[in-house]
């Protein structure tokens, strides 16, 4: 508890005079704690730009990134969207095209004979089911899900592509209730096939049967035609969507045209990358202004901004500035800067779209600017000496080239694939002793069961290519199966090392000329990258070839080789231009300043830590030895003001005494 006077003594106002001698240190300790709540005021105020950053950098992304870049979006009219619809790549050329869908494709429906009611008793065993050239599943049937309710239960429990349902027919009298089995797969190719082993009927138990011969719905491809003319190409799919018939160019259909003519457009969309150009200038001039507003003086009232004359602040602003007015090297001269598409810089800095000049230059106004050329000016981008060898990415570390990298290749990629070893026969028939394969494709293994039949080779062929890419245990992996001189190969899609083939086993080894075992392993790309003579290295992965990331030049430098092993050349292969577009420039300064730990403002962030508690601990300090000397005053003045007191009652004793004196004096 502090100690207090109150000068009753001496009559002095010793509080007040305590608090004089204390001013300057008061005015020390005000002054700390008014620059720590600017220190504070600063950090939240960065932390806002901050944020301003961050939204700004999305807008940037989107016309930083080269894949699905909103210059190169490609837009799909139909001229009747209950017939087709249609959506297009960046890939796809502007054209007219005049189709007619002959018809859609469906899936196979089969009902079973009528029941009285769902709980109606079926016979027990085994029913094996297949789509198509797909796996053979079993249903198993016993007193567990003897009804007709419980074998739909245990076909759409079964994971065999077939769904079951219990459909009632009004007109089936005593017995509507009919199991239906539908394809989860539509076309002509994925028809259901059935083997029914269950008992048959017997007491209260039915056997159910299912007419094939009179399908509910028949499995139907899509047809559609291109042109009306006698060059017309007509062209069948599985299913409803057609992805190969234009290039670039999907289709989905919805109904017959019933023999009319529909229209399909294809045509550039300016909307996203107007939209995109917008969201720049719109999130530029955001942070131009919230810096300038917090940076301004008003001379009215003296007072300043909290960001006024902070040099970060000050730096942010030009280097944002800087890399939106500069000029794009290496990019089409008559679009390598904003002002080439309609942006302006005004009077006070902001950033001003001409949406009409943007719109014309899209148009193609300017015939010596293409939207690949307007995609350069914003992202990076590399332009490659060989056809074959093309960019596919790059990151903030992939430096732009004034002379161009050499690609140096050492190795082509290449597919897994094996040949038989016998040729096939001029047929070859397929039995229950001849159709399983066991095989492992880009290493996974799966069992591949072949269709009874009998068989030409390229049929062969073309049946184990189907069965390998509908195998449910090779996730999606796929092969092609050809035949050369009746001999059959196996070549895995994709490249690399991690691309394999593999003959297992099984009883169609042999009848298919394979030796189990046999077996083979894809190749990477190999290579390096030459920059002004000095070798960079580089990674391979399938026909991937980047640039490790310590490079100086070429890091997370990513390019796709498309090139074969007959077509490496001792020496350089290509040669690679990389631009730098201004969003990617952007990108990399935004990412620079963001980065969460080692980002421009992160380390602002930390010295507004350092700082504020430097400060913190200052006023700790200071306001401790303000308290001692308050202290120390408070004990001299009490010190005083005892010592007074003491005289004063000295004081008054030596009067009474002398009062007495006096008094006894005057008495004689």
């Amino acid at each position: 508890m502090p100690i207090t006077i109150d000068g009753l003594v001496s009559g002095l106002d010793t509080e007040t005079i305590v608090k004089g001698l204390l001013d300057i240190q008061q005015t020390q300790l005000d002054r700390i704690e008014l620059k720590r709540a600017d220190v504070l005021a600063e950090q939240a105020t960065f932390a806002s730009l901050e944020a301003q950053l961050v939204s700004f950098r999305t807008s940037v992304s989107g016309l930083a990134r080269l894949s699905n870049n909103p210059f190169e979006r490609q837009t799909v009219n139909v001229s009747d969207d209950t017939i087709l619809t249609g959506t297009a790549s960046s890939s796809a050329a502007n054209g007219i095209y005049r189709l007619t869908v002959n018809s859609v494709a469906k899936a196979h429906q089969i009902a079973s004979q009528g029941y009285a009611d769902t709980d109606s008793e079926i016979t027990q065993g085994t029913i094996d089911l297949r789509i198509g050239s797909g796996d053979l599943t079993t249903v198993t049937v016993d007193s567990t899900n003897n009804t007709l309710a419980g074998l739909a239960e245990s076909i759409n429990a079964s994971d065999s592509g077939i769904s079951a349902s219990i459909i009632q027919d009004s007109s089936g009298g005593a017995s509507p209730y009919k199991l239906l089995l539908t394809s989860t797969e539509t076309g002509a190719d994925n028809s259901i096939s059935l083997t029914n082993n269950l008992a048959a009927s017997a007491g209260n138990a039915t056997k159910p049967t299912f007419d094939f011969g009179n399908p509910v719905q028949t499995a139907e491809n899509a047809q559609i035609t291109l042109g009306s003319g006698p060059g017309a190409i007509s062209v069948e799919s599985t299913t409803n969507r057609f992805d190969s018939l234009i290039d670039g160019v999907t289709l989905d259909l919805l109904n017959v045209s019933g023999g009319q003519e529909v229209t399909l457009t294809v045509a550039h969309n300016s909307d996203p990358a107007i939209s995109g150009v917008q969201d720049l200038v719109d999130s530029y001039n955001s942070v131009m202004a919230f810096i300038d507003e917090r940076s301004s003086y008003n001379e009215s009232t003296g007072s300043g901004g909290v960001l006024l004359g902070n040099r970060s602040a000050i730096s942010i602003q030009q280097r944002l500035q800087n890399a939106l007015v500069s000029v794009v090297a290496g990019v089409n001269s008559d679009a390598n800067r904003l002002s080439a598409i309609g942006v302006s810089v005004t009077d006070n800095g902001r950033l001003q779209l001409d949406e009409s000049k943007l719109r014309g230059v899209l148009n193609g106004s300017n015939k010596n600017v293409n939207r690949d050329d307007l995609k350069r000016l914003f992202a990076l981008d590399a332009q490659s000496s060989n056809s074959k060898i093309s960019f596919i990415l790059g990151s903030s570390k992939t430096e732009p080239s004034t002379n161009g990298y050499q690609v140096d290749l050492t190795q082509a990629a290449a597919k897994a694939v094996i040949t038989a070893d016998t040729a096939l026969g001029a047929s070859t028939v397929i039995n229950s002793e001849n159709r399983t394969l066991e095989l492992e494709i880009n290493g996974t293994e799966a069992t591949i069961t072949l269709n009874e039949g009998t068989y030409t080779d390229q049929e062969l062929a073309d049946h184990l290519e189907a069965l390998i890419g509908g195998a449910s245990d090779l996730n999606g992996g796929a092969a092609n199966v050809a035949v050369s001189g009746g001999q059959l190969s196996i070549t895995s899609d994709t490249y690399g090392s991690t691309s394999t083939v593999r003959v297992i086993s099984g009883t169609a080894v042999t009848t298919l000329g394979f030796t189990a075992g046999v077996s083979d392993t894809g190749r990477d790309v190999a290579g390096t990258f030459i920059v002004d003579g000095v070798t960079e290295t580089a990674v391979g992965r399938g026909q991937v070839l980047t640039g490790t990331a310590d490079n100086e030049n070429t890091a997370d430098l990513q390019l796709r080789i498309r090139l074969s092993s007959s077509e490496i050349v001792s020496g350089v292969e290509a040669q690679v231009t990389v631009t730098q577009g201004l969003a990617s420039s952007l990108d990399t300064i935004l990412n620079d300043m963001l980065d969460p730990i080692n980002g421009g403002l992160k380390i602002i962030d930390n010295r507004f830590d350092d700082e504020a508690k430097n400060l913190q601990d200052s006023l700790e300090r200071q306001q401790s030895l303000f308290d001692l000397q308050r202290e120390a005053l408070v004990r001299e003045f009490v010190a005083l003001e005892t010592s007074l007191s003491e005289l004063k009652s000295t004081g008054e004793f030596l009067s009474s005494q002398l009062a007495a004196l006096d008094a006894a004096r005057n008495k004689k």
